[in-house]
């Protein structure tokens, strides 16, 4: 199971020191803090000059120092919806304190609206295209948790392409970072795309390919609409997606959000870990949707599930083989193969193993012990018929 991180929620802080002159204070994001003192009362402004229409931005303010007062009281969070510049509090010595210390004003910034109430209804579309498993899931493996207790990590070979998985404005992008691996050194360093939803909320998807991003900050997406390519940039340990909706928080926190999607059954269904999940394509193989019996295949080497092995449908007499199947929801099962002679009628050979739980491939040596000739496969799941393939036994 492949466990990784990434933090992509924190846009930007900055540091403006009190009782200034009117002064801006902008980060790389044109996310902007002033003070301005009139009448004995002193401001703090805020502006987001680049905010893009129909986006937001959560600046969680502090003011830090001794002897100060605020209205409203500080740290709180103010949401800008335009690209006006903002009075959002007031502060001034406390009567009868003595002279305040240094004070400065910390400023951090959101993307999404601290106000967002998600669409629970929403169903998602799969954010790639073909067929993936989810390697760490709901409120699992060591960074799954607290804020981003609802996120996913789609296993995915480097270069598949990304689609989004809601209709939304790209916020963010980035797409210049070419390392990857399990180093702290790297958190903030995967290459990911934000896009911003109607409900206020934000979906992040993380660690792409360098290069692999197809919009731009201000672009309007579909659901479905390709954006990207998966890579394994940043704190991760392989190639994967990772997904998650969510919205900041009062005291600089965040709140993710379960996901509903469309799966390759036309369910409507919340994802879990360990299992396989594809776009409804209105193809429905034997086996669907634990396996696929069309995939099983005979070989006369040890099956490499990374790799496509070279399939057989004749086999020398005595020659040991093996046979290996896709699983594409966990188990545990009961695997069962009869082979039946086109020439009998009768069973010859019954193989029957357990599959256990968290594998999406198994494979069997198969001792040969049948006599030259051709056989029917009949294969089953726990005593269920889920299909059959023929096999030819040469002299």
């Amino acid at each position: 199971m492949m466990i990784r991180r990434f933090a992509a929620l924190i846009l930007s802080f900055f540091v403006c020191p009190l009782f200034a002159d009117s002064i801006q204070n902008c980060d790389k994001k044109n996310i902007c803090s002033s003070i301005e003192t009139e009448n004995d009362q002193t401001s703090v402004y805020l502006q987001a000059k680049n905010l893009i229409p129909g986006t937001h931005i959560t600046v969680y303010t502090a003011i830090e120092g001794s002897n100060i007062e605020t209205e409203p009281q500080s740290p709180i969070s103010f949401v800008l919806n335009d690209p006006e510049k903002k009075k959002v509090l007031t502060f001034k010595k406390k009567e009868n304190a003595e002279a305040s210390g240094p004070v400065s004003v910390l400023a951090v910034a959101y993307y999404g609206n601290l106000s967002a109430i998600h669409d629970d209804a929403y169903v998602y579309t799969l954010p790639y295209e073909g067929k993936s498993w989810i390697s760490v899931g709901y409120n699992s493996g060591e960074e799954h948790k607290g804020g981003g207790a609802y996120s996913l990590d789609f296993v995915l070979p480097e270069g598949t392409p990304l689609l989004a998985a809601r209709d939304g404005i790209v916020v963010e992008t980035e797409d210049k970072f070419t390392e990857g691996r399990r180093d702290p050194k790297l958190i903030d360093k995967a290459n990911r795309i934000v896009i911003e939803h109607s409900d206020g909320t934000v979906a992040i998807y993380g660690h792409l390919q360098s290069k692999g991003v197809f919009v731009k900050p201000g672009d309007k997406v579909s659901a479905g609409q390709k954006i990207g390519l998966s890579g394994n940039t940043g704190f991760s340990t392989g190639p994967h997606l990772h997904f998650e909706v969510y919205k900041p928080e009062e005291n600089r926190k965040k709140k993710s959000f379960a996901t509903i999607f469309k799966t390759e059954s036309e369910e409507k269904e919340y994802l879990s870990e360990e299992n396989a999940y594809w776009t409804p394509d209105g193809k429905t193989p034997p086996g669907f949707p634990i396996t696929n019996v069309e995939e099983f295949c005979f070989s006369l080497s040890i099956p490499d599930p990374d790799k496509t092995s070279s399939c057989i449908d004749k086999i020398q007499t005595k020659r040991k083989f093996y046979l290996s199947i896709p699983i594409y929801k966990s188990g545990p099962y009961t695997f069962k193969a009869e082979f039946i002679s086109l020439k009998t009628k009768k069973t010859s050979f019954t193989f029957q193993e357990k599959i256990p739980g968290g594998i999406n491939f198994e494979a069997w040596e198969i001792l040969q012990i049948l006599i030259p000739g051709k056989y029917k496969i009949k294969f089953y799941l726990e005593e269920k018929e889920i299909g059959e393939r023929s096999l030819q036994i040469l002299p």
